[in-house]
């Protein structure tokens, strides 16, 4: 679901998909159009983009109950912060965390990383990894810290 269909990356989805006979790509646009997890086809991804402003029951019952349905569910957003903690933050497995602003560094360290580094440390190693061109970190939820936990863009393991 996007607000933003228009987007050339979605334009370029959407010829893509046409052409995969074995997946069937459904658009939403609105809210109130999307199906019910209940009703989602097994094994499918939804990309929730543009949505923060939006109600989100239907949003949040798929990051709750989508698992179910081996659904996957993608949250793009330009403010971690605006993301709702129940159910979506507290239910996310990967965080892609593109450069923010302090206020959103702090709830991403208070939600996922405090117990693994001080606040500063994280703060640095934002910092050199976003030095880079689309350069971003990865926080693999499921990983245990010395697993490489943390990662340099979605290749790159860094082990604390």
């Amino acid at each position: 679901m996007s607000k933003s269909l228009y987007q050339p990356k979605y334009e370029l989805l959407n010829e893509i998909m046409s052409n995969v006979k074995e997946a069937t790509y459904f658009p939403y646009k609105e809210n109130e159009d999307i199906l019910d997890p209940e009703e989602a086809q097994l094994n499918s991804i939804f990309i929730f983009d543009d949505v923060a402003c939006d109600k989100q029951d239907k949003i949040r019952a798929y990051f709750s109950m989508g698992r179910h349905k081996a659904v996957d569910c993608f949250y793009l957003c330009q403010s971690y912060a605006r993301i709702p903690k129940h159910l979506i933050r507290d239910n996310a497995n990967l965080i892609v965390l593109f450069k923010q602003d302090d206020l959103n560094l702090r709830h991403v360290y208070d939600d996922h990383v405090g117990v693994d580094m001080s606040l500063e440390t994280f703060k640095q190693m934002c910092s050199e990894y976003w030095k880079d061109k689309y350069g971003f970190l990865t926080i693999d939820r499921d990983s245990d810290i010395d697993k490489a936990r943390y990662r340099k863009n979605a290749d790159c393991f860094i082990c604390i």
